[in-house]
């Protein structure tokens, strides 16, 4: 699909236009809802074998952060004409599944109910996928924006999602994302306070996780009370999905050193 999806923003194709695909482009979403039905049930075999709940496991949790931001783009793609954020997706999706081949299983913390432990992941993996995806979103727009203004009413520009459907997209993502961005930060801070220590790369996490918090935050208030849209919403946004794929970065790190 990557591949796919980079040619066909390449190549000259009439019928993409009109807003959609082009032939070039409609196997592409295709064969990554494929991907992503084999993924999913390579996900839930490997579990079962190894006994693991994915969303207990880093291994499984990176992969699944991909699958949900497939998902959730392929849910979006035609209602939004979302079909040029699949060169984005698939590769990112691609990364975080052959990247968690390499992720060691971190220490469990004790001391943490499961069952909490559990709603705090998915919520989180389920806010990560989002976030991605709305930040990919907030990229296009600020690359579509640049090219109506220089007047390059042909070629990339045809084939890319309208500034007002990107817009939309970003800020829909954005308000289902937030409120469980939320509560991973309320449960997280429950844990730390259990735990009772953390380390320089924990506080680290803390503090992104916190600053992914505002700036979303800020990003939903000023576009409801000052009207913010467009560029300065797109800004605050991608801001907040490099937070996040920082947070993911040092928890991959913090794994693969085998750090509880």
């Amino acid at each position: 699909m990557g591949a796919g999806g980079a040619v066909w923003l390449a190549r000259r194709d009439p019928a993409a236009a009109a807003g959609g695909p082009g032939p070039l482009g409609r196997w592409a979403p295709v064969a990554l809802g494929a991907g992503a039905v084999l993924h999913a049930g390579h996900v839930v075999t490997a579990s079962l074998l190894t006994h693991v709940c994915p969303v207990e496991s880093l291994h499984f949790a990176l992969s699944l952060s991909a699958l949900i931001a497939a998902a959730a783009y392929l849910g979006l793609r035609k209602r939004f004409r979302l079909h040029a954020i699949g060169a984005f997706v698939a590769p990112v999706a691609l990364t975080f599944l052959v990247g968690a081949q390499f992720v060691g299983t971190p220490a469990a913390a004790s001391g943490v109910p499961r069952t909490l432990l559990a709603l705090h992941i998915t919520a989180n993996l389920i806010g990560v996928g989002l976030f991605l995806l709305a930040g990919a979103a907030g990229g296009f727009y600020l690359v579509q924006e640049r090219r109506l203004k220089e007047k390059k009413l042909g070629g990339l520009t045809a084939k890319l999602p309208p500034l007002d459907a990107l817009d939309s997209t970003e800020h829909r993502l954005l308000l289902a994302g937030f409120p469980l961005l939320t509560f991973g930060i309320v449960t997280g801070a429950v844990f730390a306070s259990a735990l009772g220590q953390s380390s320089g790369p924990e506080l680290l996490r803390a503090a992104l996780g916190y600053a992914t918090w505002l700036l979303v935050a800020c990003v939903l208030v000023m576009r409801a009370l000052a009207g913010w849209r467009g560029r300065r919403s797109a800004y605050g946004t991608i801001a907040g999905a490099f937070c996040v794929l920082i947070v993911i970065v040092l928890y991959a790190v913090r794994a693969g050193a085998g750090t509880p």
